[in-house]
């Protein structure tokens, strides 16, 4: 049974941050709506619960999102990395469709690479333009934006190979040189959060979230200590690097490219993160050893 007047809905509630959040939510009673392609993932992922209802549509076609979206409170926005040259054009449309519909909070899952130069990322760029878009919706509602740095889960996608055949991290920098990262469970949960409290106190707020901060190298001392076996890092070239996430990761060139550079980002970890969280943000450490058998 409920404990709350809100409604709140999710779009990519399968995912790796949406998923925590929605459990998050359930797990306090809220009423949610996940919107998917696969109902069979959400139910696998969520089991049943008299709190969830599970919508199955696609972002190219949003009718199913139009005819259920009255009523909620609330909008979750998240889209997956695979969208990402489509970014704008869907997030904006659902924005305002939400709007439109009576919710009157989105929170918005973006990125830290927003802050990079203009059209220096094409992740930046993309959920910059997507921001942008969403902020100049006529008569809208609040709109909080989350702004997330790299997250530990890479370990287990673009760089899973690497590490559990060939005992090693590889990459184009300098293994001194420091890098922002954030546990996606933080980030689902700092979304539960913010979708839980008023809307005014978070208003039009932008959250930047960073948990940890780790050189190359530290990361391969990490990693050898959960694992219990030597993990190196080891500098490779752009080249090499280019044809691993081509051929390994499936990655389009756009994309591909865009990881051989390391554009600034902060790198301390966020001041406030501890509070929007409630507890300590996940270190990567801490991280790796929740998830170390994934890569034994």
């Amino acid at each position: 049974m409920t404990t709350t007047t809100e409604r709140i809905y999710v779009i990519g509630g399968t995912g790796n941050v949406g998923t925590a959040t929605v459990k998050e939510l359930l797990k306090n009673k809220v009423l949610v709506t996940v919107y998917t392609r696969s109902p069979e993932k959400a139910k696998t992922v969520f089991g049943d619960d008299s709190n969830l209802t599970v919508v199955q549509g696609e972002l190219a076609d949003l009718k199913p999102f139009e005819d259920t979206i009255a009523g909620h409170t609330r909008l979750f926005l998240l889209l997956s990395p695979d969208n990402v040259f489509n970014f704008p054009k869907y997030k904006v449309a659902i924005a305002e469709k939400a709007y439109a519909a009576g919710v009157k909070q989105i929170v918005h899952n973006s990125s830290i690479s927003t802050i990079f130069p203009w059209r220096s990322s094409v992740i930046g760029e993309a959920n910059r333009r997507s921001e942008e878009g969403i902020v100049n919706i006529p008569n809208r509602g609040a709109y909080v934006a989350i702004r997330a740095a790299r997250f530990f889960i890479n370990h287990l996608t673009v760089e899973f190979n690497s590490i559990k055949f060939a005992n090693a991290i590889v990459d184009t920098i300098d293994p001194d040189i420091e890098q922002a990262w954030t546990s996606t469970n933080d980030v689902g949960l700092v979304a539960a959060n913010i979708l839980q409290e008023p809307v005014e106190k978070h208003g039009d707020a932008v959250y930047e979230l960073i948990g940890d901060v780790v050189n190359s190298a530290d990361r391969a001392e990490i990693l050898t200590k959960a694992l219990g076996r030597k993990i190196s890092y080891i500098k490779t070239t752009p080249e090499e690097k280019y044809k691993t996430l081509i051929e390994k990761a499936g990655l389009p060139h756009i994309l591909a490219y865009e990881f051989l550079k390391e554009n600034t980002a902060p790198v301390q970890v966020t001041p406030g993160f501890s509070i929007l969280l409630k507890r300590k943000p996940e270190t990567l450490a801490q991280w790796l050893e929740a998830n170390k058998s994934l890569l034994l």
